[in-house]
């Protein structure tokens, strides 16, 4: 495979992509902006400051990140690479890179075709997600794919200010005792049969319903929370007509080819799909970079957050994309003694990370497209360099 980084001088914007297909508001999704390949890094500023995370590491410029090759083209699959130092040892942190768009959105469809993420090592904490504008969290945030240490299945994450609290869909609702064998019972039996749901909302696990990163009895910084299944169930028209296992995080991940990420966020709700590049739907669903995605064709999402509880329209405002890879820190160093510090033999987070670069060769990125896409039209602003919320 052909690398060559990207270069030093990057165009400060790029024009806007022309609609592929002319819809009013609500129609079908248009293609609003490109950032695969040779428009990603145009489109992306380097973050080097410290980790609000807290964690071990040491996110690099843009200028150190070439050199040092933490990020580049890989011509032969045309997709980006976005890694980390897995050759030296530094008491100060590991190398590192978290790339944040200069652009932001409001609603829409973000896809992501991600071909290799960061494996699940005891010490890593890699993220894809959206942020919005200082002071964290009053604009939200969208963890779309996200674990820490060894996990094997990942968990979407919103978090927000007070006031946003969404339906646990997890369980399907009881259902009535029978009733008594007559023509009326009879009726009134088909009657609360059909309004059962036909299919659950989403497909994971919720762990956490209130998306306040502050509410009680969750833990500070959890907000609410979905787990990705390790399988689904085969549903005919879907992505998945057959019963299979869904790699979701990590080296499984990574086995599978990687897939594709969608993250739909409208004024209703926000879900997250993974297709998986082993499905085998997946060439048909997403074999046309060119053609205009279509959700309804995907089946059930892994995550979906919705209800009354929470306006999404106002808890999320101008999001941004990010992907970084950070080391211990809040999380997976706040984890560490769950099962890390044993398997690893080392008491702390800081001391395997530092000692161990070699461990982290697989600690990376290769993006093959990430494309935003917007119903009859949509707002975007600029965001000054330098400025917007960090996490």
């Amino acid at each position: 495979m052909r690398f060559h980084p990207t270069p030093l001088l990057a165009v400060l914007a790029t024009a806007t992509i022309p609609s592929l297909v002319s819809a009013a508001e609500g129609g079908a999704y248009t293609l609003k902006d490109d950032l695969s390949y040779k428009n990603f890094f145009d489109n992306f500023e380097f973050f080097s400051g410290k980790d609000p995370t807290n964690g071990f590491v040491q996110y690099q410029d843009h200028q150190s990140a070439v050199a040092n090759e933490y990020v580049g083209y890989l011509d032969d699959a045309k997709s980006v690479y976005l890694g980390v130092d897995y050759k030296n040892k530094d008491p100060k942190g590991r190398a590192s890179v978290r790339l944040e768009s200069k652009k932001t959105w409001n609603k829409g469809l973000l896809v992501a075709d991600i071909r290799h993420m960061p494996e699940n090592v005891c010490g890593s904490w890699p993220a894809f997600w959206t942020l919005g504008a200082l002071p964290w969290p009053t604009n939200g945030e969208i963890d779309i794919l996200e674990g820490v240490n060894d996990y094997q299945q990942n968990a979407v994450t919103l978090h927000t200010s007070e006031g946003c609290v969404v339906d646990d869909a997890s369980k399907a609702p009881a259902k009535r005792n029978p009733r008594s064998n007559s023509r009326l019972t009879g009726l009134l039996n088909q009657a609360d049969a059909q309004q059962q749901p036909q299919s659950p909302a989403y497909l994971g696990k919720m762990t956490t319903s209130n998306c306040d990163v502050n509410a009680a009895g969750q833990g500070t910084n959890v907000g609410c929370s979905i787990k990705a299944p390790a399988s689904v169930k085969g549903s005919p028209g879907s992505a998945f007509p057959s019963d299979m296992e869904l790699p979701s995080y990590g080296a499984s991940f990574n086995a599978a080819g990687g897939g594709v990420y969608a993250m739909e966020w409208t004024s209703d709700y926000i879900a997250v799909w993974f297709i998986p590049r082993t499905a085998p739907t997946f060439s048909s669903l997403f074999g046309d970079p060119a053609a205009a995605p279509d959700p309804s064709a995907w089946g059930t999402p892994i995550a979906k957050f919705s209800g009354k509880g929470c306006d999404f329209e106002k808890k999320f405002r101008d999001l941004k994309v990010i992907f970084n890879v950070t080391f211990c820190g809040d999380w997976a160093g706040g984890e560490w003694t769950k099962g890390c510090a044993a398997r690893t033999n080392s008491q702390t987070c800081e001391a395997y990370v530092r000692d161990n670069p070699q461990a982290f060769e697989q600690a990376y990125w290769e993006i093959q497209g990430l494309r935003w896409y917007e119903r009859g039209g949509g707002s975007w602003r600029w965001r000054a360099a330098g400025t917007g919320a960090e996490r």
